[in-house]
């Protein structure tokens, strides 16, 4: 009597069901949390500024960030750069370096194209830069992950911000 080796076909649908796990579980774990953080790093910034415009408007008195891109940090202030703004989900400071949040690990401030790296908000909301001239044009924020890059945009004369 002759033997056949070979496998069933129930063997054969385990392994590839095994195979399709594994290909599916290395793709989701894999380059998308770049990506994630570096949106999610793009959200914060954004919500950040929307939050001085609108303290500005409220309180009537100028409200800014300062970017550091040597640091991977910015912070928030009211009036002028030595008072610190109060950031309203820790009530601390409103302080903010990349490099040492957890959540956003690798993603760095690429540059931006305000005067000083500064974008203040009248009492109007309109924003200006570190020079103290109302912006012309868009203002612009590059965040990257060393990898992609994506841009906080802060319109002149509505101080509108969006993430391209």
């Amino acid at each position: 009597m002759k033997q056949y080796r070979g496998f069933t076909l129930i063997e054969l649908v385990i392994l590839l069901s095994i195979i399709g796990i594994m290909a599916v579980t290395a793709m989701v774990s894999g380059s998308p949390k770049g990506i994630i953080r570096l949106h999610a790093a793009c959200q914060k910034l954004s919500t950040d500024l929307r939050y001085m415009q609108q303290m500005a408007m409220s309180e009537q008195v100028r409200f800014g960030i300062s970017f550091n891109t040597a640091n991977e940090s910015y912070f928030g202030y009211r009036g002028t750069t030595a008072t610190k703004a109060t950031d309203p989900q820790t009530q601390g400071n409103l302080d903010v370096n990349f490099a040492s949040l957890g959540e956003f690990k690798e993603i760095g401030i690429a540059s931006t194209n305000l005067s000083g790296n500064i974008i203040e908000f009248d009492s109007a909301g309109i924003p200006y830069g570190g020079n103290g001239v109302a912006l012309s044009s868009q203002g612009v924020v590059m965040l990257t992950d060393g990898t992609n890059s994506k841009t906080v945009r802060i319109e002149a004369e509505t101080g509108k911000v969006s993430i391209q």
